[in-house]
């Protein structure tokens, strides 16, 4: 079964338009890595400079053991670390009825 990642993540609103244009290109580095089955990245209507970014696993260990762990992580983080005003606050949850976590 896989595992929907909620990243709540918090910017400067004044750099929303740097961050969203950064994070096309970082993103890429999460798309390509195994056990990615879709992501995407909401903001806030109410909060400007808040963010959910939702990555849909394969398993848990692909996001928090193996691509937590490459280099690939480490370049989506250096892209977008620069943004954020803390760390993200990130859960996992699964389906509890109905199914495969859909994005």
């Amino acid at each position: 079964m896989s595992v929907l990642e909620i990243a709540a993540i918090e910017i400067d609103p004044e750099r929303s338009a740097e961050f969203e244009e950064v994070f096309e290109n970082a993103v890429t580095f999460v798309r390509a890595a195994d056990g990615h089955l879709g992501s995407r990245l909401m903001s806030d209507v109410e909060r400007p400079g808040h963010y959910v970014f939702l990555v849909t696993w394969r398993e848990i260990a692909d996001h928090t053991e193996r691509f937590v762990a490459s280099p690939a992580f480490r370049s989506f983080d250096e892209l977008i670390g620069p943004f954020l005003v803390a760390a993200p606050q990130v859960s996992h949850v699964s389906s509890a009825f109905g199914g495969e976590v859909q994005l």
